[in-house]
């Protein structure tokens, strides 16, 4: 029995896309060229970069769309070896252009910021210096990581080597997020924040609808893949939707904005495409409860959602088109007066009121990302044909993202910034509270159940070990560097809830209350011993930052520092207080820790 060979797109196929590409260029060059007005650096750069910039900017948002939406049809969908391996190859084809764009897209970008010509004779002669900066950085990182997705795309087609690609996939997404335009003023976190949820949502979007169209008959109208991937887009286009609204928003100085700049014109033109996307949308839905089954009804359904997924991956590529274009092109709100004084200098926002009952009851500074995160962690949590959730841990898991969004939206992200105790806090609670809660619900793996479970001291030094790099940072110089970056901020963040839940896990797997008791002692213990040398060191943590707010209220930063120790040991305290209570209560009940890993288990405070 020989190998089925799998069949030659045909050439009008590939006429017929390459005239498409070429459509898609030349509108967003026409869009780029609107939307710059009369930006001088963009003209100075010649006509090579201002054509350039956007061509490459498109195919590689193209590219890296095809990347991330292909890898997770492959990891999370696709049951077929045979349509993986497929899907997989064209994974590795859009990872291989997304790095060779990026590459065209850095060179362009130079050019743009130091208004040199591509191929003049000063071109590349203070390339070290751009790339020594925050965008040159970022471009550097993006196109590292393709690279590196490139190659693992290409040494296999399992279900763990699309799962990889995938997630190489999102942190170029999250190196492009953090090279786009910040927001005016005291909005640039939610605008590199907004655009992160935005290349990811319309990464899965597109790459996965046109990876699903080029596969084989049998599997591109596989009625299970169809229904999962058409989850997968209803959830994409509400991500859109919210953030590419509050995206414009942050951008713009005022609503006559509308009317007078190209730029938000643009922004305009790309909503309207997303609502006629969503009536395909929901074209698309009904042929899908139709079936694609064998009968007239089932063949007629079929054919209409393949032409419906047609007319769809146009739409989209034309907004992708008119996105590149407004990449290459600064947003109205460029131009608006930062923030004044001190505070406003280093934070990018103004100095809060004085942290009375009423001031921190009020102070909110919404956080897409985290709340992006919660929404993710409840859709997974309750997936179509997930597994059946016990009552008592989706409570948990509900409470776990509802303290997330408090926590980086709240008072303590607001004051965060200013006073080094809400600092703290906002970290400490991350962990002990919202990580706990999130992987108290959440099943235990079983590859850490096989690791831990027979060995307590190895169980208390991977709970131990979340709060030690937690400590570690802000003993060390990335406090600082997360005080001053939205990357670094977002990655000491998702360090604390992650450890939270690896902390919680960790403690869950070990049989027995008083052995698991033993494992929860060590991270309570660190964090003690945290508390106190908070309250008795006269060394405070980041005093370029901390010390130089400017604030009239709450001077001394050293007794603000102090204050957050008392908080850390108030909240060790309660953790050892509520751990022994557990103990207490489950001595003589069992235990929990055995159950099969493929039932969700209760929290190592349940009393069942």
């Amino acid at each position: 029995m020989t190998a089925a060979v799998p069949r030659r797109v045909s050439a009008p196929v590939i006429a017929l896309v390459l005239v498409t590409l070429l459509v898609l260029a030349l509108i967003s060059v026409l869009a780029a060229d609107a939307a710059s007005g009369d930006n001088l650096v963009l003209r100075d750069a010649g006509a090579l970069s201002r054509a350039g910039g956007p061509i490459a900017s498109m195919i590689a948002d193209l590219a890296a769309a095809l990347t991330l939406g292909g890898a997770v049809v492959s990891g999370w969908l696709l049951r077929e070896q045979a349509d993986r391996a497929r899907a997989m190859t064209l994974v590795a084809i859009g990872a291989a252009t997304t790095t060779l764009a990026r590459g065209m897209s850095l060179a362009f970008s130079y050019a743009v910021a130091t208004g040199q010509s591509v191929g003049s004779a000063r071109f590349g002669s203070d390339l070290n210096v751009f790339l020594a900066t925050d965008l040159g950085i970022w471009l550097v990182t993006a196109v590292a990581i393709a690279a590196t997705a490139t190659t693992i795309a290409v040494t296999g087609t399992s279900r763990g080597t699309a799962r990889t690609v995938a997630v190489a996939a999102g942190l170029v997404a999250f190196s492009s997020a953090m090279t786009g335009h910040a927001g005016g003023g005291e909005d640039h976190e939610v605008a590199t924040s907004t655009m992160l949820v935005h290349l990811l949502a319309v990464g899965i979007w597109l790459g996965g609808l046109a990876v699903l169209q080029l596969l084989p008959a049998t599997s591109r109208d596989d009625m299970a893949v169809v229904r999962g991937y058409s989850h997968l887009a209803l959830i994409c286009w509400i991500a859109l939707a919210l953030s590419g609204a509050w995206a414009l928003v942050v951008r713009m100085n005022s609503p006559s904005d509308i009317l007078t700049s190209a730029y938000v014109q643009l922004g305009v033109a790309k909503a309207v495409l997303l609502i006629v996307l969503a009536v395909f949308g929901a074209l698309q839905r009904r042929q899908v409860a139709t079936g694609f089954g064998s009968s007239a009804a089932g063949t007629q359904a079929a054919g209409t959602y393949r032409r419906l997924a047609g007319l769809e991956l146009a739409l989209m590529g034309l907004a992708v088109a008119i996105a590149a274009a407004m990449s290459s092109s600064p947003p109205p709100a460029d131009a608006g007066t930062p923030p004044a004084g001190p505070a406003g200098v280093l934070t990018g926002y103004p100095l809060p009121g004085a942290p009375d009952l009423g001031t921190v009851l009020t102070a909110w500074r919404p956080d897409p990302f985290g709340m992006m995160l919660a929404c993710v962690l409840l859709l997974v949590w309750w997936r179509p044909r997930g597994p059946r959730r016990d009552r008592a841990a989706s409570i948990r898991l509900v409470l776990g993202g509802l303290t997330l969004v408090l926590l980086t939206s709240g008072p303590l992200n607001v004051y965060g910034k200013v006073l080094v105790s809400a600092h703290l806090l906002q970290h400490v609670l991350l962990l002990a509270v919202a990580g706990v809660l999130i992987g108290s619900a959440v099943t235990i793996p079983g590859l850490l159940r096989r690791l831990l479970a027979p060995r307590v001291w190895l169980a208390a030094l991977v709970a131990a070990a979340p709060v030690a790099l937690l400590g570690a940072a802000y003993a060390g110089p990335f406090l600082r560097i997360a005080l001053d970056g939205h990357a670094a901020h977002l990655a000491l963040q998702m360090l604390a809830l992650c450890g939270g839940v690896l902390m919680t896990l960790a403690v869950r797997t070990v049989p027995g209350t008083r052995r698991r008791a033993l494992a929860a002692a060590a991270p309570c213990a660190l964090g003690l011993a945290a508390g106190i040398l908070l309250l008795s060191t006269d060394l405070l943590l980041a005093a370029s930052w901390f010390g130089a707010t400017g604030r009239t209220w709450l001077p001394d930063a050293l007794a603000d520092q102090q204050r957050g120790g008392i908080g850390v040991l108030v909240v060790s305290v309660v953790s050892v207080v509520t751990g022994l209570g557990a103990t207490i209560a489950l001595r003589g009940h069992g235990t929990v820790a055995d159950a099969p890993a493929a039932t969700p288990v209760a929290a190592p405070t349940s009393t069942r």
